[in-house]
């Protein structure tokens, strides 16, 4: 079983206890001296109950952000839990290698890496001082010939290797991420019960400055697969395939090979993928070695002749005598521009898109002279491509481009037609938005700055408190409390863990907040000699307190302010009606918990954006429309740009 030691575990824990077992004791405590002091002293054992029960509602609150903080730091890592068994170990493995062949099988469709047939991706074998020395490698001082093309990969590193640790370089779109994509399904083609499982896990999502690789391991399990944070699961059962070395900036980068190559020994099964250029100045750095015991390969170019096979079989037959001078072009100078344009799988598929499924001529890729402007251009020829014309799915691909064969899919379903013009525009901005990190709905929150939700909802909750409190207690006391609970939700609106409880938890609290509110007041009320009033604010101070421990203190900061506010309002009018007193602090509750959750900002955040034209209202149905035509891909609940080059050219486009 995975387990970090943390400074903060320990502490949490024990705040944690100490603050559920502080409650009920104080609370038995006032009840007491209520009994023996009499009613005369009431008022004032009423506020002092009130300043104890703030402090420990404000302290759960900092309790609870601080473990969401270090949960998504991965601080906290596998709680301290009894080690599971080999027959459950196994059983969740199972589970687990289910769903990422689920995940990369159907990216394995989408990209249609075997329609018609595989391109002939090949690689070369590159040796030290790039890769380890060979006698690390292999054990002795012998070179290993790994040298071989797309499905031999699997038998390649478990055949030739003693250790399955691997280094995949190429040039941009070279098809690193196919490439091990083919690895995975054959790994898990081919793997025994006991084996390990096979993940590809992106880099970019990694800040090695901020999070422990083992704590980003584990959360990428949970975002990308699915994996229940429940389960432990030891990491001596994956095979770690590490996606996107490049991504990351430069410093990171040797940050990131020095935590793993510390993490994990030389005998830990790794795979590595990056560009080669920035492999190489990271391990040129004096920060950062080669990845320990790591072969190395390198893809190779795809030459003239392969270009034009694959050309040839993505067009359709009639279609053919438009490609004469492209195809004479490429006999005629195999190592021109437009060939070496058009060397990188990425390319190709490309104009595959542009060209063999259009009717547009491909003679314009003879205007082209360098690699760069040719690549420049298939990019941008890529969305209008994929959002122009027709309006379903009927008769295309699973990426939504025409397929070969003409047959419909399983994945297909009616396309909404997006004008390219629009489409374009909200890539760019999700691209300019997102960067590297997962696209999602949720995660537009971030695009309106929080200074604009404090101010809208603080106005929203502090009226919604200002009115029924006005009703309760008079107006100056519900201006009084609708100003604090306006400057509470902006404050809080900083602060506050967007995560929120899932719904039926959300039920459950409430629910078990009502049933202590109904149980302690008729306790006190009818085996105590109180007021319904003191009774009204003893038993709402211990509900409060459940419910902040049930949704995990995300409302603390205004239940401490309502409970001074309904102390204050019970001890200097007396008059008030306790059920009008009580419905008035549920009501306020209930409305700054609806008004300061995620999801009424991410709806703001939505309408604002719609307004604007800088993304469709219905956000899910766009990017799950550029996930079926291949503009995206998907892992887990994220969205990705099909390649980092096509981000970075929708993030300098307009």
């Amino acid at each position: 079983m995975a387990r970090l030691d943390s400074d903060f575990r320990g502490w949490y824990w024990w705040a944690l206890v100490a603050t559920s077992i502080l409650v009920p004791f104080v609370a038995i405590a006032v009840v007491v001296l209520f009994a023996s002091q009499g009613r005369e002293y009431a008022d004032q054992w009423a506020s002092i109950f009130s300043f104890v029960v703030t402090a420990l509602v404000a302290s759960a609150a900092m309790i609870g952000w601080l473990r969401q903080r270090a949960k998504r730091r991965g601080d906290l890592g596998t709680l301290d839990v009894a080690e599971p068994g080999a027959d459950t170990v196994t059983e969740r493995a199972e589970r687990l290698a289910v769903k990422v062949e689920q995940v990369w099988k159907s990216e394995e469709l989408r990209r249609r890496l075997l329609d018609p047939e595989p391109l002939p991706v090949s690689w070369r074998t590159v040796g030290p001082p790039v890769s380890d020395h060979w006698r690390v490698i292999g054990g002795n001082e012998l070179p290993i010939d790994l040298d071989g093309s797309l499905d031999d990969l699997y038998d390649t590193v478990h055949t030739k290797l003693p250790r399955t640790r691997l280094v995949v370089l190429g040039e941009p779109g070279a098809g690193k991420t196919s490439l091990v994509m083919r690895f995975v399904l054959a790994c898990l083609s081919a793997r025994e019960q006991a084996g390990p499982v096979p993940v590809i896990l992106r880099l970019s999502t990694w800040t090695p400055s901020n999070q422990p690789i083992i704590g980003w391991i584990y959360a990428r399990l949970v975002e990308d697969y699915d994996y229940n944070p429940a389960e432990p699961f030891p990491l001596n059962r994956l095979l770690l395939i590490l996606d996107g070395l490049d991504e990351m900036p430069a410093p990171e980068r040797e940050q990131a090979l020095t935590q793993i190559n510390a993490a994990f020994s030389a005998r830990y099964p790794l795979v590595l993928t990056s560009r080669t250029a920035e492999y190489l100045a990271t391990i040129d750095s004096q920060q950062a070695d080669v990845l320990t015991a790591a072969a190395v390969i390198e893809i190779k170019p795809l030459d003239a002749a392969a270009i034009r096979v694959y050309l040839t079989l993505t067009t359709k037959p009639a279609r053919l005598p438009e490609w004469s001078n492209v195809f004479a072009e490429l006999a005629a100078n195999p190592d021109s521009g437009l060939a070496r344009g058009l060397s990188t799988p990425l390319a190709l598929s490309l104009a595959r898109a542009a060209y063999a499924e259009r009717a547009a001529n491909p003679d314009h890729l003879l205007t082209f002279t360098t690699r760069r402007d040719l690549e420049a251009h298939l990019l941008n020829e890529l969305v209008p491509a994929l959002y122009s014309g027709s309006a379903s799915h009927r008769g295309r691909g699973l990426s939504g481009y025409p397929s070969r064969s003409g047959r419909s899919s399983a994945y297909e379903q009616p396309s909404l037609a997006w004008r390219p013009d629009a489409a374009h525009h909200w890539l760019s901005f999700l691209a300019r938005h997102f960067g590297r990190r997962g696209i999602s709905s949720p995660g537009l929150i971030d695009v309106v700055p929080p200074w604009i939700y404090g101010v809208i909802l603080g106005l929203l909750s502090g009226l919604c408190a200002g009115m029924v409190f006005d009703v309760a207690a008079g107006p100056a006391r519900g201006a009084l409390l609708g100003t604090a609970m306006a400057m509470a939700t902006f404050v809080y609106v900083f602060v506050q863990d967007r995560r929120e409880p899932p719904p039926p938890r959300q039920i459950m609290s409430w629910t078990a907040t009502s049933a202590l509110f109904a149980f302690i007041f008729s306790l006190l009320t009818m085996g105590a000699d109180l007021r319904a009033d003191q009774g009204v604010i003893i038993a709402l101070g211990a509900a409060l307190w459940l419910h902040v421990t049930l949704s995990r203190g995300l409302i603390a900061l205004q239940v401490g302010l309502l409970d001074i506010a309904v102390v204050h309002t019970a001890v200097t009018r007396p008059s008030v009606s306790p059920d009008t007193l009580t419905l008035a602090a549920f009501v306020t509750i209930l409305a700054v918990s609806v008004l300061s959750a995620s999801r009424l900002r991410l709806l703001l955040t939505r309408a604002m954006l719609a307004a604007s034209g800088r993304l469709p209202w219905r956000v899910t149905t766009f990017l799950e429309d550029g996930y079926q035509r291949g503009v995206l891909r998907q892992v887990g609940d994220l969205y990705y740009f099909r390649h980092d080059l096509l981000r970075q050219q929708l993030t300098h486009k307009e």
